[in-house]
């Protein structure tokens, strides 16, 4: 992703990147073995009703993070096309159609896991530290963090953050300076020291080193490669942790999901989460059949729970994508009751099947 404007009118100050947050004493309690490491690892049934989420409509990182599972599966999807021969534009319209019912859907499984929906993004990172949640997503810096806060509390290393390998892009926090700022001269001195040696070492050094933090480490990546370097990575909070070698793992494409940001956070709200109490009835009714040996109730409930047709990457591409620019606000309503009701009945309708009527 850019790190710098190329007109100059921000300039990325800390960088970033989404994971996973985990509780091994929660993770072990629920019989999941070793530590989740993908994001298909939150769809585990185990991990039912035990994964913490922010609601993307309330929270622009949580939106993003989602997003990061779409364009791995459609990376995934891409992988697995070009090897069957496909290339050119045929290529690149199956690749959206394809990986993004098919990021979707490992979105909607992990949204059944879901114990809720905050509207605070640092909300799961606390939850999952206590027990509460066994595992969930989250900015890096919030997980690190709390993994920081709980150690100094003498709380071990059962909480823990991972970023999963080529499953997050490595994106900035900018800074700029607003046209006809009053005080100019003042946010010009400000942004030159974000940007110093002195400014920058206050994000991940360890508290007591030079121009570090007084008194709590913040968990973040500076954007200067200084800091990745010695004699300054040493002295890192974080000095395992290299962004520009990871980002390498994951490429952004943003002709593929960058115009559907606000799409899918309507599509995650309408499908997942106003209708959460069914969709999570209907993954628990999949689950208790599968495990009670019913395999053709399950497997029939699943293709039924499974279906997205309905928000499939064209029609999000199209019709919602206009109804949600659109001036007339009565058309989106509409379309967020039809959505409602329509997964309201499918998951109503996978559960029925799931019982075994």
């Amino acid at each position: 992703e850019p790190f710098f404007d190329k007109q100059g009118r921000w300039i990325g100050t800390a960088l970033s990147s989404f994971g996973i947050i985990f509780n091994r004493n929660a993770l072990a309690r629920v019989g999941f073995e070793g530590i989740p490491s993908q994001w298909e690892d939150l769809a585990d049934p185990r991990l039912f009703a035990n994964v913490g989420l922010a609601d993307p409509s309330k929270s622009g990182s949580s939106n993003k993070a989602f997003e990061m599972i779409l364009q791995q599966q459609m990376q995934l999807t891409e992988q697995e096309l070009k090897e069957k021969g496909l290339q050119g534009s045929e290529l690149d319209q199956q690749v959206r159609e394809q990986g993004w019912l098919r990021g979707l859907g490992l979105i909607q499984r992990i949204s059944a896991n879901a114990r809720y929906f905050t509207d605070s993004a640092s909300k799961p990172s606390i939850d999952v530290s206590q027990g509460d949640c066994a595992a969930g997503m989250s900015i890096d810096f919030f997980g690190r963090f709390q993994e920081e806060t709980l150690r100094r509390r003498g709380g071990g290393d059962r909480f823990g953050y991972i970023t999963p390998v080529g499953g997050s892009t490595v994106s900035v926090d900018p800074i700029g300076l607003l046209r006809g700022a009053p005080n100019e001269e003042v946010a010009e001195r400000f942004i030159e020291f974000v940007l110093s040696i002195e400014g920058q070492s206050l994000w991940d050094l360890r508290v007591g080193k030079p121009n570090g933090p007084r008194r709590f480490a913040l968990r973040r990546q500076p954007i200067r490669r200084e800091f990745y370097e010695e004699p300054l990575n040493s002295m890192r909070s974080d000095p395992d942790v290299m962004p520009y070698r990871d980002a390498e793992n994951f490429i952004y494409r943003p002709e593929w999901t960058g115009h559907l940001f606000n799409p899918l956070r309507f599509i995650i709200k309408t499908a997942f989460i106003d209708v959460h109490n069914d969709l999570v009835d209907a993954w628990g009714a999949i689950i208790e059949a599968r495990n009670e040996g019913r395999y053709e109730d399950a497997d029939a409930a699943l293709a039924i729970f499974s279906d997205l047709s309905k928000v499939d990457y064209n029609t999000t591409a199209g019709r919602i994508r206009d109804t949600l620019r659109d001036q007339n606000r009565l058309l989106e309503v509409h379309l967020t009751n039809e959505l409602i009701r329509h997964f309201r009945d499918q998951y109503r309708q996978a559960a029925r099947r799931a019982r075994g009527n």
